[in-house]
């Protein structure tokens, strides 16, 4: 190919759209895309059509303006590398967003996307070779070193979708130092202008202090852009008619908020629609009942409903115990013929002897079922088509059997979201069987699982903290809650009892419509920082320190100590200056410790900002050391 020569920077990139095959890459992921998207509608008829919804969601803490693929890029042609951690539950988009982040990158002729799916890569286990053979695949004929160094340049921008998967593949025992060289791996991608999209579900990992630390670590190195998605609102999702007459029905609209009923609720014809809303408490059951019905004519499958959902099950079943979410093709046809020999005769006997399909292709007529996911990377590869599937499935098992105890949450999260638009006695009936296993938990999964289940809290919760959560309609102080710590989490109708709280710290916390019961105050309570529409922080905490001015600060405070020694690494003294640049999360540097409160130790905060020493920086809510007042916090630490 001759090409003309007018600039170094134009040879350059005429050599990059000749080598990554520019033109055809994008028309491939363009076609991935319009397969993903009608795969996700056909179930519902010829007529249905892909959109993607825009769901609410906060950006470093902020509520969000755009939608979060538009926030992704147009921070693209930023000359600075990003990490961008998209967090949402199970099953509330974290795929469509990824790949509606592909689509405008491969339509907008700036920059190409690498995307990875993490959960249906089987090839190896350490995420190093992961990710070489993600980039063998997009571009077989490349090198890794060239891909790589276009994804430092910024011409390559890297998608990975379902980082929790692989974490959880990757190490059984949760401990960070195992995740991290995981981390570290992205952070060797994140240089130049690189920018790397990883999705993911909420997990202990992101909010913990040992990932704090690692960020700290690499605070000059990379920016971090945290996008929490949160539930959607059902209006985003369904027309002015619908939704009018699912409110008419008596259907209480919060629990429909999930993305797989509201996208059956909107794509189905007028017809199907009227008689699924006909009982509102069965409508998750009229889903499942119109997916089955159309298998049954979609493959010539002669298994009626109820045969069906016991081979669903089954499999659901044998991935709880062997501890999958998705394998072989081979394995789950053998699982069947094997499992399911008894209901697989059966259907054959349905057929005419002249048409009758021999056992294993009744099997894999099974196996390529609507409801299971048909890799379009790996055929062999099967799994449950969504969370939703998933969890009904599982929810079955769990309500089937009170001895299964687990902290898997795999299978957990995905039961308690299908189960959440249910009846009251079916939600009482998994969050029973359910009891064993919460201990297991930590407080955030805890506290979800019970306010989708119950519309209550745990009965107990002590010393602990919960990160991120959405709550509404939730009465907070039902029963004790002791030495706790709600960071980041919005509450919306709530009710708050002050006679059952005890020593209870709301950092950042969001607060809409909520009241607070009027009665005797238990502890002390303290609202840092955050939002209250209306303004309830007054009713919630009288007796929050008061706020000093900056006359009256008394460099001698322990607090004050305590936090300036939080900048300095272990090992090092106050009278050098730090080796390295230091930033810690708000959350991390209120929490209560050495007889200090939180609110001691955010006013200590506070008055620090205000005098310069600290400051606030704009990498996800991180306060730092200012450099130009080192000085000045020495003096406050060598005086005490």
């Amino acid at each position: 190919t001759v090409r003309s020569v007018s600039s170094p920077e134009i040879t350059e990139e005429e050599l990059f759209k000749g080598f990554f095959s520019v033109e055809s890459t994008r028309h491939r992921l363009q076609d991935d895309y319009k397969k993903f998207s009608s795969g996700l509608v056909t179930p519902y008829g010829p007529g249905a059509q892909y959109r993607y919804i825009d769901a609410p969601y906060q950006i470093n803490g902020k509520d969000g303006n755009l939608s979060v693929p538009e926030e992704v890029l147009k921070r693209m042609n930023e000359p600075v590398p990003i990490l961008f951690l998209i967090e949402a539950a199970a099953g509330f988009g974290k795929t469509c967003t990824a790949l509606e982040i592909v689509n405008l990158l491969a339509n907008d002729k700036t920059h190409l996307p690498l995307y990875a799916e993490l959960s249906k890569n089987r090839q190896a286990r350490i995420f190093r070779y992961i990710l070489l053979d993600e980039i063998d695949r997009s571009f077989p004929l490349l090198s890794s070193g060239l891909v790589q160094t276009e994804i430092r340049n910024g011409r390559v921008a890297t998608i990975l979708d379902g980082f929790d998967e692989l974490l959880r593949k990757n190490d059984e025992t949760g401990a960070f130092e195992n995740k991290e060289p995981m981390l570290e791996t992205v952070s060797e991608l994140l240089t130049g202008r690189a920018k790397v999209i990883i999705t993911t579900r909420r997990t202990v990992l992101f909010d913990g202090d040992d990932f704090h630390q690692w960020l700290e670590r690499h605070a000059e190195s990379f920016d971090v852009i945290r996008i929490r998605i949160q539930e959607p609102r059902v209006s985003d999702w369904l027309s002015q008619d619908r939704l009018t007459r699912l409110e008419s029905a008596g259907l209480r609209m919060e629990a429909m908020a999930n993305p797989v009923l509201l996208s059956y609720l909107r794509c189905i014809d007028d017809a199907t629609f009227s008689v699924a809303i006909e009982e509102p408490e069965r409508i998750v059951e009229s889903y499942f009942n119109y997916m089955l019905e159309r298998e049954r004519e979609r493959q010539d499958l002669r298994m009626s409903v109820a045969d069906q959902t016991g081979v669903l099950e089954s499999i659901a079943k044998d991935m709880m115990a062997m501890g999958y979410t998705a394998e072989h093709r081979d394995y789950i046809v053998n699982y069947l013929l094997n499992d399911q020999a008894k209901n697989i005769d059966n259907t054959r006997s349905q057929y005419a002897a002249s048409d009758r399909p021999s056992r294993e292709e009744i099997a894999n007529k099974l196996a390529s079922h609507a409801l299971l996911d048909r890799s379009s990377i790996d055929p062999s590869k099967i799994g449950f088509i969504n969370e939703f599937a998933l969890g009904n499935y599982v929810a079955s098992n769990i309500l089937a059997t009170t001895s299964w105890i687990s902290d898997d949450l795999r299978f957990i999260d995905p039961a308690v979201r299908s189960y959440a638009p249910r009846s009251g006695s079916s939600r009482q009936s998994l969050y029973k069987n359910l009891q064993d296993s919460l201990p297991f938990l930590d407080a955030t999964s805890q506290i979800e699982i019970s306010s989708e289940l119950i519309h209550r809290l745990p009965p107990q919760i002590d010393e602990g903290e919960a990160n991120g959560l959405t709550l509404s309609n939730i009465i907070i102080g039902e029963t004790e809650i002791n030495r706790f710590l709600f960071n980041e989490c919005i509450f919306r109708k709530c009710s708050f009892h002050r006679e059952n709280l005890f020593n209870v710290t709301f950092l950042n916390c969001k607060f809409y419509e909520c009241e607070v019961e009027q009665g005797a105050s238990g502890g002390p309570v303290y609202v840092l920082g955050g939002t209250s529409f209306p303004d309830i922080s007054g009713f919630l905490s009288p007796n929050t320190v008061p706020e000093i001015g900056m006359e009256q600060i008394d460099p001698s405070m322990k607090a004050d100590l305590a936090i300036l020694r939080r900048f300095w690494p272990i090992g090092e003294p106050f009278n050098q200056r730090p080796s390295r640049p230091m930033y810690k999360p708000m959350d991390s540097l209120c929490h209560a410790s050495n007889g200090l409160t939180s609110a001691e130790l955010y006013q200590s905060v506070d008055r620090l900002l205000k005098q310069g020493v600290l400051a606030e920086t704009n990498k996800s809510g991180m306060i730092t050391l200012r450099p130009d007042a080192i000085s000045q916090a020495q003096i406050i630490l060598s005086e005490n």
